[in-house]
């Protein structure tokens, strides 16, 4: 029964609010007075964005944002491999999702670490932070955390050849939770935790990720400048 809820029921939830939630939002101001008018910008809703912390503690931002977006980023890619080698049974696919996702892995887990700090170091950055800014974090690092523990500590591997087609059932709308039967218990808890991430993503900042092709995308570049050019 439990199997049958977290590995059935709540991923297709997960997904139906992912897509669902991310796109009414983009086309109306879901989280502002505006709200209900459909709209072809993602100006629509201003919490849209990021809230950029960059004008805070900015000597600090750059390894937290760098590391953090190309983690994410090489996990994401890393991912899709993994998934395609464990479907078609290609051990190389696989063992390049092993080690590309602990190199991914370490690196976001480190920007999400640095970023929460930043969170409560910095005064100005801990006074404009909002309970969404330290939940999104917390959930990240829980992820990337079991992830690590998984595939580092205890060092498991070949999962991938039973996760990648129970991942490929959902979407065949044929959901067979026994081929997790086998997984550890790390796994299962860290595909549970990401599919609750999933469902609550279309309500949080992080929607910018889907910017494309909304307006949001093509807006002019900001222009920065360092605080020794603004003291001239």
């Amino acid at each position: 029964m439990f199997d049958v809820f977290f590995f059935v029921a709540l991923p297709y939830v997960a997904i139906l609010l992912l897509v669902g939630g991310s796109v009414y939002r983009a086309f109306t101001g879901f989280r502002t007075i505006a709200r209900g008018r459909w709209t072809w910008s993602a100006r629509g809703d201003l919490l849209w964005t990021t809230r950029s912390s960059g004008f805070f503690g900015r000597a600090s931002i750059g390894p937290a944002a760098l590391a953090l977006h190309w983690g994410l980023f090489i996990l994401f890619i890393s991912h899709i491999v993994g998934l395609a080698g464990g479907v078609a049974g290609w051990p190389a696919w696989v063992e390049a999702f092993r080690w590309a996702g602990m190199f991914g892995g370490v690196l976001a887990f480190y920007g999400m670490a640095w970023a929460l700090v930043r969170r409560f170091a910095i005064p100005q950055l801990r006074a404009m932070s909002s309970a969404e800014d330290y939940i999104v974090l917390v959930f990240l690092l829980i992820i990337a955390g079991l992830g690590l523990y998984h595939a580092a500590v205890k060092m498991v591997f070949g999962v991938t050849y039973a996760a990648a087609p129970w991942f490929v059932s959902l979407f065949l709308l044929q959901p067979d939770p026994q081929l997790l039967a086998g997984a550890p218990l790390t796994m299962k808890l860290h595909i549970i935790v990401a599919f609750v991430f999933f469902a609550y993503l279309p309500f949080t900042k992080l929607v910018h990720a889907f910017s494309f092709p909304f307006s949001y995308a093509t807006r002019p570049p900001i222009s920065m400048r360092s605080y020794v050019g603004l003291k001239k």
